[in-house]
């Protein structure tokens, strides 16, 4: 309550000088992966220097049981508790070493401010709905006027920060600014030093995309960037929202990577169809014919739009149908965000904001990004764009590149590697994904965006 107070109270200074005493957010410093099969809770892959899992103990293999005092058993549900955490708060964990519980306790530590050699960073704030969101600009030294790009983040309630150098959003930035592009992002509400705003976990669509909203106009006016010097990245779900807004006030250019452009039902259903057999070898006919019994609770959960108690009321095994394929709490979240906000996705007229999008596009597909599945909806977004705004869609796929634009190899070695492990493959962060942008960026400067009408008179049928 007083940390809510005083956001309040500051909200009567300009943002800006009120950004750097948000209350630092702090960092566990890990990297999770799914428990090996057999056992539970969730595996710590690496503990990363200088976060508070080194400096109270945690080790690489250990399995986390328990956060703050709760018992965990997805990834997502210690990135949540991690999200709660300030530096100076207690923390508690207790893991599986070695066959033996551990219970490791102590001070959570700040994450450190990200620091560039050869750019500037300004960390800022955004005030939305009564508090405020941290935003953080990046700028390459000594380029007046540069071009920047609005990282729109992908699904989960995960902070766009981090003290691994390899994160795939830090990296990002630090090409793009070598290449004389700034890089802007903002936290969704509720995460990193993020006050007063809603919870991540609690939100809508709508309530995210105007977060979005408000950080655009934010980066337009505060920020001094005028909007055909910017060009939105939506990063998985991120290209889900990306051309919505562009659809309103058109930047100079929008970019996808990982994103989709079919129904969310249609692609939940094709994920869970397609996925395990192109990740691991799981029998298709198998995951074929479960996900064909699922398309009735699926038509009834997207599109009837009815409630988790709705739909389990005296049905166990509907129950755990939503807990095996939406990951489902038992409460109102699914994946880690509230439901409505998953149902809300089935509702975007995805085609018509692409549409209505009056900026370059550029569809971006890694070869191995199987949370994408496949490069068809990027190909579509190209040749949409190209339909309505002749020269202005652009498809470029990138080789062996994952849904988190790492670098894994080839989708019969990501395959192979998974199988091998029994993990997810992760890879260091491919720069080409960046330069792909970058030289984007720069041809779309030199080249302004087809501005013509929403729709497009075709010529008559011949004959």
């Amino acid at each position: 309550m007083l940390l809510a107070a005083a956001a309040f109270a500051a909200f009567v200074l300009p943002a800006q000088a009120f950004a750097r005493d948000l209350p630092r957010k702090a960092t566990l410093g890990i990297r999770m992966a799914p428990a090996p099969q057999g056992s539970s809770g969730v595996l710590v892959s690496q503990v990363l220097p200088g976060g508070t899992a080194t400096a109270i103990g945690v080790r690489d293999g250990d399995l986390i049981l328990s956060a703050g005092g709760h018992p965990v058993t997805r990834s997502n549900e210690v990135a949540a508790y991690a999200s709660t955490l300030r530096g100076g708060d207690k923390v508690d964990l207790t893991v599986s070493r070695a066959g033996k519980q551990v219970q490791l306790k102590g001070t959570a530590k700040p994450l450190p401010f990200e620091t560039y050699a050869d750019d500037d960073v300004d960390y800022g704030a955004v005030p939305f709905r009564g508090g405020f969101l941290r935003d953080i600009l990046v700028s390459p030294k000594g380029v007046t006027n540069p071009p920047v790009v609005f990282l729109i983040q992908g699904f989960s309630c995960a902070s766009i920060e981090s003290i691994d150098p390899g994160d795939p959003y830090r990296r990002l930035g630090e090409e793009l600014a070598k290449r004389g592009i700034a890089y802007y992002r903002v936290e969704k509400p509720g995460l990193g030093d993020s006050v007063g705003t809603p919870a991540c976990t609690d939100i809508d669509y709508a309530t995210e995309l105007d977060a979005f909203r408000v950080a655009y106009k934010h980066l337009t006016t505060a920020r001094g960037f005028d909007p055909d010097r910017i060009f939105m990245f939506g990063h998985s779900l991120g290209g889900l929202e990306a051309p919505m807004l562009a659809a309103e006030t058109p930047p100079r250019g929008v970019a996808v990577y990982g994103a989709v452009l079919r129904n969310w039902a249609d692609y939940h259903l094709d994920i869970d169809r397609e996925q395990a057999f192109l990740a691991n070898g799981a029998d298709p006919a198998e995951t074929f014919a479960a996900t064909e019994r699922d398309r009735e609770l699926f038509r009834r959960f997207y599109f009837a739009r009815e409630t988790p108690a709705q739909l389990t009321a005296g049905n166990p095994a509907n129950a755990d149908t939503l807990r095996n394929v939406f990951a489902w709490d038992g409460g109102n979240n699914m994946f880690g965000r509230n439901y409505k906000y998953m149902q809300d996705f089935a509702q975007l007229p995805l085609a018509s904001a692409w549409r209505k999008t009056k900026s370059n596009v550029l569809a971006v597909y890694g070869e191995s990004d199987i949370v994408a599945i496949d490069d068809r909806d990027h190909k579509l977004i190209a040749d949409i764009a190209n339909f309505y705004r002749p020269g202005s869609g652009r498809f470029v796929q990138i080789a062996k590149t994952d849904h988190p634009m790492g670098l894994v190899g080839d989708r019969s070695e990501y395959r192979e590697k998974e199988i091998a492990t029994g993990a997810i493959p992760q890879g260091p962060f491919n720069p080409e994904v960046a330069a792909v942008v970058a030289d984007w960026v720069k041809q779309s400067m030199a080249r302004p965006p087809v501005r013509l009408q929403n729709d497009r008179v075709l010529p008559p049928p011949a004959g």
